[in-house]
């Protein structure tokens, strides 16, 4: 049984949707207050059945940086997919990527989009968009449209132990900062 369903609310997404924030920096970036933004580059070189271990390992090293390892969120661009009726789950209004906010521990939120569609996470290999803990230590945003890096907003200290756990695949950069979508 998955632990991983819908929020009750829409509101432990409300710290996301500020006004001042362009929707495409939010998707992009999180939120903006962070100490550091970093990305951290997908790992397309290795030998893997379809998913990239990298988002898992960065979920996994950032629940040892909240408080709530245990109660964390995930927002869901509810076009991610075609197949299967969309999940009834509350709505996080973000322009131009309407998302669906689901509820579990942070570990298991890596799998929150096949979950909810599939109740599987077995052959369905898709990002989360937004992943934070209920504490807010951080926001991991991995856009819909983009194939190479993802971001997170975070501590230093959680930010160095990225560094440490996905050697050579993580930088630090601006908020907002353009950066490339897509490999050449």
């Amino acid at each position: 049984m998955s632990k991983v369903r819908a929020a009750t609310t829409a509101d432990p997404a409300r710290w996301l949707r500020r006004s001042d924030v362009d929707w495409w920096d939010l998707v992009r970036y999180g939120p903006p207050g962070f100490d550091v933004y970093v990305r951290i580059a997908f790992d397309h070189d290795t030998d893997w059945d379809g998913e990239d271990p990298t988002l898992r390992t960065a979920l996994a090293t950032l629940a040892d940086h909240t408080a709530t390892p245990q109660r964390g969120y995930a927002a869901i661009w509810e076009g991610w997919t075609s197949r299967g009726p969309i999940p009834e789950a509350p709505r996080v209004a973000i322009p131009n990527r309407e998302m669906l906010l689901f509820t579990g521990p942070v570990s298991d939120l890596r799998d929150a989009p096949a979950l909810a569609w599939y109740g599987t996470a077995q052959g369905h290999y898709q990002e989360p968009h937004l992943v934070w803990p209920a504490d807010q230590a951080w926001c991991l945003a991995c856009e819909v449209d983009e194939e190479i890096e993802f971001t997170v907003g975070c501590s230093i200290e959680a930010s160095r132990a990225l560094a440490s756990a996905l050697p050579g695949a993580v930088r630090e950069v601006r908020y907002g900062e353009d950066v490339p979508l897509y490999r050449d």
